[in-house]
């Protein structure tokens, strides 16, 4: 999974701060088949995306979700200020700086149980990067083989990081993006 290229809280929370800003959507792929750009479009009717920072557990995030329409992104930014639930289509979020000045992230899901057996749990690593105006986004998927629930019956995270471990990437989703104006 994707680590902290080194950098400070600074340097991670300017790098975010030049990204933000309402984006539209040129397209979103998810290739189910191999780790590697193409597969068929997923791109719902949400065709724009904010990229905003917040706060997270104490840790700054870029988040990037999706919206209908800029007014859309400015509705949902506010929304999620107030604490209020809304609905997307997508929703990534980074959070450390990479070597090379991209932003990385990584995630895991603990699937979904099936009695006594988590199954479809996935770990994902984020790479964000901005050229010109030009935003792309890459998340690598790792599909977890299927692993039994802990011992109060849940499925979890750690167990999904276990039952991956030694797997390599065998999904990819791509986001592209135009910047379209400020927030």
């Amino acid at each position: 999974m994707a680590c902290g290229g080194g950098s400070s809280d600074d340097d991670f929370d300017a790098a975010a701060a030049s990204m933000e800003g309402i984006y539209q959507v040129q397209s979103y792929t998810r290739n189910d088949n191999a780790c590697s750009a193409g597969g068929e479009s997923i791109l719902g009717a949400d065709r724009f995306a904010a990229a905003y920072t917040q706060k997270f557990l104490g840790i700054t995030l870029l988040s990037v979700i999706s919206c209908a329409s800029p007014a859309d992104c400015r509705d949902k930014l506010a929304a999620e200020r107030a604490g209020e639930g809304f609905q997307i289509d997508f929703l990534f979020s980074v959070q450390f700086l990479g070597g090379d000045g991209e932003l990385i992230g990584s995630g895991a899901s603990t699937g979904f149980g099936d009695g006594e057996v988590c199954t479809e749990a996935e770990l994902t690593a984020t790479l964000l990067t901005l050229a010109g105006s030009e935003l792309r986004l890459e998340q690598a998927i790792t599909i977890a083989d299927d692993f039994p629930v802990d011992s109060n019956g849940f499925c979890t995270t750690s167990g999904a990081s276990a039952a991956a471990e030694g797997k390599t990437c065998s999904q990819l989703k791509v986001l592209t993006a135009t910047f379209f104006e400020p927030l």
